[in-house]
């Protein structure tokens, strides 16, 4: 194995997971598959697969970078747990990279807004806004009524659930709608590559201890256990 920085990616925000290795922000090994709600049992093989292809392992990585989210409960609660497992037990730094910032960073730089969408469950939508000019995402949950009603032919959409929606967006603004044509997975390990290691050359890394995903709502196991306690503390009815 080559000497020198050796970063692992990982993503798993939603079903269309994958994970990665670069060295200095260059891809050099990526792996993707579409998960259904098995992403606990997925991930470590392939990790492993990426370093067996690359000839490397575990204690040659030098940095770790994750998809943050927002996505599913689960799915990104695995890729952190993992994340964090491996930076914390081998003293590497952590690199925080937001999904929605992977979603729209090949759209960056153009002179127009940005809009990355994907899928929150049900009819809520994670979105992500850019605007010419501006440096940071803003992200948010919105329901797909209000998304739509909020829609512009002067920006272009991106994301995973742009191919779902497309047609409906189509129906609203016409001809003029700009929409990305790439479909899911929409999101690569190399941009995730580019962006951590970025981030990890300015020196912003997570603390490995405390990092938690980005989930924007709260998740169903969460609002039982709200419920249970609830139960517990006022008693049989």
């Amino acid at each position: 194995m080559e000497a020198g920085l050796l970063e692992l990616q990982i993503d798993t925000s939603t079903r269309y997971a994958s994970v990665g290795l670069s060295r200095d922000g260059r891809s050099l090994v990526e792996i993707a598959w579409r998960s259904e709600r098995n992403h606990s049992v997925e991930l470590a093989p392939n990790i492993n697969r990426a370093l067996d292809h690359a000839g490397a392992k575990i204690g040659d990585l030098t940095a770790v970078f994750v998809a943050s989210g927002p996505g599913g409960f689960s799915a990104l609660r695995v890729g952190m747990s993992t994340a964090k497992a491996i930076a914390f037990t081998s003293s590497i730094p952590l690199v925080t990279v937001g999904t929605l910032e992977l979603e729209m960073y090949p759209f960056r730089g153009l002179a127009r807004s940005v809009c990355a969408i994907m899928s929150a469950g049900r009819t809520r939508l994670y979105v992500g806004s850019l605007n010419p000019g501006d440096d940071e995402v803003q992200i948010g949950l919105q329901d797909l009524d209000s998304f739509m009603d909020s829609l512009s032919p002067d920006t272009l959409y991106c994301g995973e659930a742009v191919s779902d929606l497309e047609p409906d967006i189509r129906e609203r603004i016409g001809s003029s709608a700009s929409l990305s044509q790439s479909r899911p997975p929409s999101r690569h390990s190399s941009t995730l590559a580019r962006l951590g290691y970025a981030k990890l050359q300015s020196g912003h890394t997570a603390d490995a201890a405390t990092i938690s995903p980005v989930y924007l709502r709260s998740s169903q196991v969460s609002s039982a256990n709200r419920r249970w306690a609830t139960r517990q503390t006022q008693g049989p009815n």
